[in-house]
């Protein structure tokens, strides 16, 4: 019996508690021309400081590897995949920050398994200057390899309302007077009894070749959003207009 109400309280306490964080930060997400983030609505997710390489996407590690990782594109005319965020503890058809997502690349997997990310513990070496993803999975330490170290890296195959898969997207100042945001993953808002209220900052680390995968680090990571569909309609009405005849020919 006493089990049983200690197990109420502990999940009482932890719907209260988010429940006033909720209420307490309901500022709405914008995208990169200042309309609402919606749910189902697919995004790129794009670095906020130009010259940092392009948006985010996903990759395998190796050839068949599974799950995909996320990854950061290397090149900045290179906007990765598109992404998109959906509320889970309230009927929301907007984002809003410091809200409960989870979030889902609107791609097709080769993997054939869920698109929603999950945080997931990775096998990785200590660099003697710099923590950097040297090994991204299964690697087994050789003699004479550094110290071996867990990272926390984020890939596709996870579920919705799981507190490896809970996400939350909040304003940042890196740079005042531009709108950006950082996501961070928050265990303790997505079907979980932890009295753990931590949230933890996602960002990139990188492997020795420079290849940069998305993380739990303790660095910031700013980013914008850029709805997908308007940036198609936008490059395919570019890419029209240049190929049109008279356009070309006014040119000379």
């Amino acid at each position: 019996m006493k089990l049983i109400i200690s197990f109420i309280f502990v999940n009482l306490f932890i719907f209260i508690t988010t429940l006033s964080l909720l209420s307490a930060a309901s500022s709405i997400i914008y995208d990169s021309t200042g309309n609402k983030l919606l749910r189902g609505i697919p995004y790129y997710i794009l670095p906020l400081l130009r010259g940092s390489g392009g948006g985010l996407t996903l990759s395998q590690n190796t050839k068949d590897a599974c799950p995909l990782n996320v990854t950061k594109e290397s090149f900045e005319v290179n906007n990765g995949a598109p992404f998109t965020f959906n509320p889970i503890i309230l009927d929301e058809e907007i984002i809003r920050g410091a809200y409960p997502v989870s979030i889902e690349a609107d791609v097709v997997n080769p993997c054939h398994g869920s698109n929603i990310w999950k945080v997931t513990t990775a096998t990785a070496t200590k660099d003697d200057d710099d923590d950097l993803l040297t090994n991204i999975k299964h690697k087994k330490k050789k003699d004479g390899d550094k110290e071996v170290v867990s990272v926390q890296i984020v890939t596709t195959g996870g579920e919705f309302n799981k507190p490896e898969s809970c996400f939350q997207v909040v304003e940042d100042d890196v740079m005042p007077g531009l709108q950006s945001y950082q996501i961070q993953h928050c265990p303790f808002k997505c079907g979980t009894t932890s009295t753990d209220l931590t949230c933890y900052n996602v960002g990139v680390v990188r492997d020795a070749d420079g290849k940069g995968y998305l993380g739990r680090t303790d660095a910031i990571f700013p980013v914008v959003f850029t709805n997908y569909l308007r940036a198609s309609i936008q490059l395919s009405t570019k890419v029209s207009t240049s190929s049109q005849p008279g356009k070309l020919m006014r040119s000379k």
